[in-house]
C-alpha cells in the first residue's frame, strides 16, 4: 500500500512537472494568430485575440475584439475581456467558453462539435461598458440586460454561412438612451423601466415579442435579414407601435408639434426599412 502511494505521488509530480513546463513554453502567440485566420477566412470581419495563455485549467485570454474588416481603426464591434475555455470533460462534446462584457457584465457559451447539437448562451451585461458600432454614434446607452439564446448548429451555421435556427431571448431593465437625432435636433434622454425581447433567429429574424415600458411603451414586430459578411448591409423590415410619457414629451420642445401630428389615440406607427448601415425610420400620419 505505501509502494503504490509512492507510485502514485510520483505520477502526480511528473505529471505537475511536465504541465508547468507546457504552460510555461506555451505557443500563445501562434495559437490566437492561428484561431484569427480561421475566423478571418469564413467572416467579413476581424478578431484580433491576446497572445493565449496556457493556465492550471484553462486556456486564457486577456482580451478579444471583433472588428470590421474595412475600417480596422474604427471602434470595436464586440469586446470581451478574461475569455477563458475551460479544461473540463465538456470538450468532449464541444466547446465552451466564458468571458466578461464590460465592468460586472459576463457571457456563457457552448458550441458543439456534432453538426445539429445544440448552441447555448447565457450572460448579463452592463450596456454602458459595451462599445457600440461606430454606425450608431453618438447614440450611447446604458442599463442591464440578461441574454439566453439557444441554437440547433447545422453545418451553414457551423461554417458561418449564416445565422443558426433558434431562439434569443434578451430581458433589460433601467435602460436609457441617449444622442439620438431627428431631422438634426437632439431628441431629449428616453429611459425604460423593462424590455422583453424574443427572437427567432436563422436566415431571416424574426420578432416573436418585443415589448418595451417607459418614456416609451409599445411593441416592435417584423423582420430583420441579417448579412454577416457585412452587417451594415443588413435588412431592415420592422413596424413600431408606440406611446409617449407626457413629461418626456415635454421636453421635446419644438419636435411635439410635429410629434403629436403623428399620434393617433395618444400613440403612434412607425415603420423601420433600409439597411443598419442607412435604415430608414417613417412615421404613418394619423388616418393613414
Amino acid at each position: 500500500m505505501k509502494r503504490l502511494g509512492i507510485v502514485l505521488l510520483a505520477i502526480v509530480v511528473i505529471v505537475g512537472a511536465f504541465w508547468i513546463g507546457l504552460m510555461a513554453n506555451f505557443p500563445g502567440e501562434s495559437v490566437s494568430r492561428f484561431v484569427e485566420r480561421q475566423v478571418d477566412g469564413r467572416q467579413g470581419f476581424d478578431l484580433l485575440l491576446t497572445p493565449a495563455e496556457l493556465r492550471w485549467n484553462r486556456l486564457y485570454v486577456a482580451r478579444a475584439e471583433l472588428r470590421r474588416r474595412d475600417n480596422a481603426v474604427a471602434q470595436p464591434l464586440f469586446v470581451v475581456t478574461d475569455f477563458a475555455i475551460p479544461l473540463t470533460w465538456r470538450l468532449i462534446r464541444g466547446l465552451p467558453a466564458e468571458g466578461e462584457l464590460g465592468k460586472g457584465g459576463h457571457v456563457e457559451a457552448f458550441l458543439p462539435w456534432s453538426t445539429g447539437g445544440e448552441a447555448r448562451l447565457d450572460g448579463a451585461v452592463d450596456l454602458a461598458a459595451v462599445p457600440l458600432p461606430a454606425v450608431l454614434n453618438p447614440i450611447t446607452v446604458g442599463g442591464q440586460v440578461d441574454v439566453r439564446g439557444r441554437f440547433k448548429m447545422d453545418a451553414d451555421a457551423q461554417r458561418g454561412a449564416r445565422l443558426p435556427d433558434g431562439t434569443l431571448e434578451v430581458n433589460g431593465r433601467e435602460l436609457v438612451v441617449n444622442g439620438v437625432k431627428v431631422g438634426g435636433v437632439d431628441m431629449p434622454a428616453t429611459r425604460l423601466d423593462a424590455l422583453a425581447v424574443t427572437l427567432e433567429t436563422g436566415r431571416t429574424v424574426t420578432v416573436r415579442r418585443f415589448e418595451f415600458r417607459g418614456d416609451l411603451q409599445g411593441t416592435v414586430d417584423g423582420t430583420l435579414t441579417p448579412s454577416l459578411a457585412s452587417p451594415r448591409n443588413s435588412l431592415l423590415g420592422l413596424h413600431i407601435t408606440t406611446a409617449f410619457r407626457d413629461a418626456w414629451l415635454a421636453q421635446l420642445g419644438s419636435l411635439r408639434v410635429i410629434v403629436e401630428s403623428f399620434l393617433n389615440r395618444g400613440r403612434v406607427d412607425l415603420s423601420l426599412t433600409g439597411t443598419v448601415g442607412n435604415p430608414q425610420l417613417r412615421p404613418q400620419r394619423a388616418g393613414n
